[in-house]
């Protein structure tokens, strides 16, 4: 122990234990003894005691009547507790009084000082075996990534990588916190390496992955084949990391089978969620459907106002006949959000009913914009920490929490693709046509730095449409974002360290899908 402590030992039979004090004085333990609860009041008084060791029966006053007026000068003071007993009664009594260790008498001087650095060095401990557990993770995940993984081990890769995310949220080790950031983005390198070589091959291929346009029919329509009425709930811009920190919750009322799909390219809502409603690839969509397909200067919004139809041409193109028709239900605000809560028990006799909330990619825009959400929202940790909290106080909480009590009812809980904060700026040059956004860009003519971006020069390649032959689209890799060249300062101010989406990185691509069954009464 590094500092000298100061116990204050409290036991009428303190001559028997000369030997735990000397052993413990070697150990940097300065023992302050008393026979008795008066004697060991006046002494906790007038010493500065870092902590008290109680004999739990003693004449007069016995251990927990010597702890509660102790508690009254200082109830901070960490406390062991030694006695005989192992009456439950009295261990529950002892618990009760805030008391950090319970040991049983016969005890040996080791005892003690285990219990003694239980107390002080717990954080310390815990953190070295953290410590130790990482550096085991991050050779394993060295020769995995060596191994030149595929889909699936990709998914397991990222999902181990989202573990430690969790994991080190507990810790102050920035140290460690850093050495995992820098994991992270190694992966992410190796990742974007992966979709450039593979993606197109997945799109003409049976050996892939689920991707977006797979999601209805791999797990909706199985449900609604069961006669279960379905809620398809999708969390716009929802990580894994983000389900995660809140999937505790939805394990308390469901059992929950996870799994996890790949995302279409861009990872922008235009694309990918229509893609996830349509069945199709965009290039499809707007082929069959150009009445649906907006054209690119229109607003994500508008781009994103047939998800209704698109999804309802899907289900019947599966052979599914809804009586009644599905419902389908966008939440942007706190009035729509209570609406649906209010509703939510009138549709536990319809087949299928789709609630999209948009809050996390609302914020995730906004955030950029606001100086308050900037400082609220600093990092994934604080996003993590600010999805769970927006979960656990919000009125969807409370409408699962009513489906979770419909016996013949599923929750499907997804997302149409995540985000991904960006923190290096590369350069592309375009003309005025060319979209606004920061992680993915369609024009044409378009020019940049191909270690930092996807360059498409075909959009056909990835089930894309284009207005012209000479459209092309190009996707941020990594952590990238882009700025054009005479704006560089002005969009790295706005941009840097923000939560974007379009791109190629594993917190875009690889999301959540939870089929949530309510638990049996």
């Amino acid at each position: 122990m590094k500092k000298r402590l100061n116990v204050l030992w409290v036991d009428d039979e303190i001559e028997l234990l000369e030997a735990f004090i000397i052993f413990l004085k070697e150990k940097n333990v300065n023992v302050i003894s008393a026979t008795n609860g008066d004697d060991a009041i006046v002494l906790f008084v007038n010493n500065q005691i870092d902590l008290i060791i109680l004999d739990e029966i003693m004449p007069g006053m016995d251990g927990l009547s010597v702890l509660a007026e102790i508690s009254k000068i200082n109830a901070e003071v960490p406390v062991i507790m030694l006695t005989k007993s192992e009456e439950e009664g009295l261990m529950e009594t002892a618990i009760s009084k805030q008391i950090n260790e319970y040991l049983i008498k016969p005890i040996n001087p080791n005892q003690i000082l285990m219990a003694i650095k239980r107390i002080f060095h717990s954080e310390e401990i815990r953190l070295n075996r953290i410590g130790q557990e990482y550096s085991q993770f991050s050779a394993l995940l060295s020769r995995k990534l060596f191994a030149e993984p595929d889909f699936k081990e990709w998914t397991e890769i990222y999902k181990e990588i989202c573990h430690w995310d969790m994991v080190l949220d507990e810790v102050k080790d920035d140290n460690l916190k850093h050495a995992h950031y820098l994991e992270k983005r190694n992966s992410n390198t190796e990742f974007c390496n992966y979709i450039e070589e593979n993606y197109k091959k997945w799109l003409n291929s049976n050996d892939r992955p689920n991707l977006s346009y797979d999601v209805v029919s791999q797990y909706i329509i199985p449900q609604l084949e069961n006669n279960k009425t379905v809620y398809f709930l999708v969390l716009d811009c929802l990580r894994y990391d983000q389900y995660l920190s809140i999937e505790p919750f939805i394990k308390e009322l469901f059992d929950v089978e996870l799994d996890m799909y790949y995302s279409i390219l861009p990872t922008a809502t235009p694309y990918s969620r229509n893609s996830l409603f349509s069945g199709l690839l965009p290039e499809d969509i707007a082929k069959r459907f150009p009445e649906y397909w907006m054209d690119n200067n229109d607003t994500d919004n508008s781009r994103n106002r047939n998800e209704h139809q698109l999804l309802d041409e899907l289900i019947e193109d599966l052979g599914q006949k809804l009586n009644p028709a599905s419902k389908y239900i966008k939440v942007f605000n706190l009035e729509e959000g209570n609406f649906v809560l209010r509703k939510i028990e009138s549709y536990k006799n319809e087949r299928l009913v789709v609630l999209v909330y948009n809050f996390l990619d609302l914020i995730a825009h906004h955030r950029s914009k606001d100086q308050i959400l900037q400082e609220t929202i600093p990092d994934e940790e604080a996003f993590r920490a600010f999805t769970r909290h927006w979960f656990t106080h919000s009125s969807l909480y409370e409408a699962i929490k009513l489906i979770s009590k419909q016996e013949n009812s599923v929750l499907v809980i997804t997302t149409d693709h995540g985000s991904i904060r960006v923190s290096r700026a590369t350069q592309v040059i375009g003309d005025r046509e060319t979209s606004i956004t920061v992680r993915y860009k369609e024009g044409k003519n378009l020019s940049c730095n191909e270690k930092h971006a996807l360059y498409l020069k075909n959009p056909k390649d990835f089930g894309l449409p284009h207005r012209n032959i000479i459209d092309n689209y190009i996707f941020a890799k990594d952590d990238y974002y882009f700025v054009y060249p005479n704006s560089y300062h002005q969009y790295q101010k706005q941009y840097n360290g923000t939560f974007q989406h379009g791109g190629i990185s594993m917190e875009e691509m690889l999301l959540p899908l939870a089929v949530c069954y309510p638990k049996k009464k």
